[in-house]
């Protein structure tokens, strides 16, 4: 089934290169909203309720930054599936990610999960499912290379986490709200979006820029982290002590991701492939890896109950795979074949990066100081202090990127 025709539409890289601008600056808003958020310990001017703009931080950032960024990620890698699909289809998709992440954005801070808000969530479910529709049937024109393999896996599970937000209602109306099932719903959208839809979109991206076609290793790190996606999911369950079967089923889907990355690092030396790639998109590798031995580590209970009874390690660990490995990779790749002399943003970029290091050095020696029975003087202003560099770092990587 074709979508359109094969040919360019002209309008289609200003769209893709505007989808990006306007999902960094939607990035800014996200850091500036968590900055608000790291205030609230440490000022008496403080308005709001903090869990609903929390809401809005969380439901923004994926809504807002990382899946249009995505979604223009693939229209610039993926021009033989991008070219496919009319653009009409392709602008009307931007527009409806970008109504509901607003809609999220503006109705989640004042009535948390309420009618309005519920809609514009609903809305963006819509539009990931219209997404998936697009890229799906887009795909027969293109050669079965890894990295479609990779897009294709990545579709499923984008589109099978929506069964996370649809399944929350029925629970809160069965007075469920706040029990371990509930809580275990919401990471079970949690983790088939970031272990499942951001990782192999970003895999798929990945075997993209490195031109890698199926080898000796490529098949393997697509199966193996494809077989272990779903079980990995109770990695995220362990905290509510089920049976001892979970912990061995998310203790073996944790090893076969650890090979599943020995083959994937393995694949990327191979015949000098890493050479194609740039700082950022490194150091999201790097951080991807050590998402990937801390998910091993989670497998045990005592490193599983310290993590849930410890909220830093929680956010410190979001903020890793988030930041780190996400958005790190996301700015990698839109600025893959800038030269040296191009790099305007660098420094920013470092910035960036900086306040990143610092911020979750923060929260984990918070957070293992807790476990130790001692504390971080002035911990909450130290990490505001620290947090304000996000929004700063990001505007100034915006607007170099508006002048480029």
């Amino acid at each position: 089934m074709q979508i359109g025709t094969s040919i360019q539409h002209p309008s289609l890289p200003v769209l893709e290169k505007r989808l990006y601008r306007i999902s960094l600056f939607n990035l800014f808003l996200v850091s500036f909203i968590g900055l608000y958020l790291r205030s609230a310990p440490v000022t008496s001017i403080w308005a709001g309720s903090y869990k609903n703009i929390l809401h809005a931080h969380s439901h923004f950032a994926f809504g807002g930054w990382i899946m249009p960024a995505l979604v223009a990620l693939i229209i610039r890698f993926f021009p033989e599936l991008a070219n496919t699909i009319s653009y009409k289809h392709w602008r009307n998709l931007s527009a409806l990610l970008l109504i509901a992440a607003y809609g999220m954005l503006c109705s989640f801070p004042f009535q948390g999960y309420g009618p309005v808000s519920i809609c514009f969530s609903t809305l963006s479910i819509i539009a990931s499912f219209y997404f998936a529709w697009l890229v799906w049937h887009a795909r027969v024109s293109s050669k079965d290379s890894i990295a479609h393999q990779f897009l294709r896996a990545g579709l499923f599970y984008l589109v099978l986490s929506s069964a996370g937000p649809f399944a929350t209602a029925p629970l809160i109306a069965m007075g469920k709200a706040g029990s371990a099932l509930y809580f275990n719903v919401i990471y079970f959208y949690l983790h088939f979006q970031y272990n499942g839809w951001f990782t192999f979109a970003l895999l798929a991206v990945l075997y993209k820029i490195t031109g890698h076609a199926p080898g000796r290793y490529s098949k393997n790190a697509f199966a193996l982290f494809n077989i272990s996606c779903i079980p990995a999911y109770f990695l995220s369950v362990l905290w509510s002590h089920p049976a001892p079967a979970f912990f061995i089923i998310a203790a073996v889907a944790a090893i076969l991701q650890l090979i599943a990355l020995f083959y994937l690092l393995a694949d990327i030396v191979d015949n000098n492939n890493n050479r194609r790639l740039n700082g950022l998109v490194r150091l999201s590798l790097g951080i991807f890896a050590m998402k990937i031995i801390l998910q091993l580590l989670g497998a045990f209970p005592a490193i599983a109950d310290m993590s849930y009874l410890h909220r830093n390690f929680i956010i410190a660990y979001l903020h890793l795979v988030l930041l780190g490995f996400v958005t790190f990779f996301i700015m990698g790749a839109m600025h893959l074949h800038e030269s040296p002399t191009e790099r305007s943003s660098k420094k920013w970029s470092i910035l960036f990066i900086a306040t990143w290091i610092l911020t979750e050095g923060l929260l984990l020696l918070q957070a293992t100081g807790e476990v130790a029975d001692f504390q971080i003087p002035n911990f909450t202003t130290w990490l505001f202090l620290a947090s304000c560099f996000f929004p700063v770092a990001i505007l100034g990587i915006w607007i170099k990127d508006l002048s480029s």
